[in-house]
């Protein structure tokens, strides 16, 4: 039952060095596309690898899952981009925040909330069709822990509105 803590470590001991990032983005008005692909990229390919190893899942269920959880990172990819763009109109409106900067991006952030939940539920759906009911609560289970996890060390770096 117990998740693999080094994976999760390593995780956590990168998503730390997001922690600067996210202060500096909001001094600089926003990391460059490039950058925030690769940092992207590089969390997406961490938490596979997490995710399949706290998974165990058997040799028949491997090849079932991966293409679906590949499916899952890509359109979990274009939330990821999202945030990124939600954190830099975030940090470009800072210094200057107006009412309607303020609603929009706490629209934005709720929409973008909502999407989490609702891909969370599609792949759910689609993880029953190919594995056990325990191990797609299994799943969301981890993905829970580390999206927490990223959301816990962007919570941290990015100051409240004022």
């Amino acid at each position: 039952m117990k998740l693999h803590a080094r994976p999760l470590l390593a995780l956590a001991a990168a998503l730390a060095l997001l922690e600067g990032a996210a202060p500096a983005a909001a001094q600089t008005m926003g990391s460059t596309y490039d950058d925030t692909q690769l940092l992207i990229s590089q969390i997406q390919t961490d938490k596979r690898a997490i995710v399949l190893k706290s998974m165990d899942l058997t040799d028949t269920e491997v090849p079932k899952f991966t293409p679906i959880y590949d499916e899952y990172q890509k359109e979990r990819k274009e939330l990821y981009e999202r945030a990124a763009d939600l954190l830099n109109k975030y940090a470009s409106n800072y210094d200057s925040m107006t009412d309607a900067a303020a609603k929009s991006i706490l629209k934005d952030f709720l929409k973008l909330q909502e999407d989490k939940l609702s891909l969370t539920k599609k792949y759910a759906k689609r993880f029953d069709t190919v594995l056990p009911p325990a191990k797609v609560l299994r799943w969301a289970q981890v993905e829970n822990k580390l999206n927490a996890l990223m959301d816990f060390q962007g919570a941290r770096a990015v100051p409240l509105a004022h």
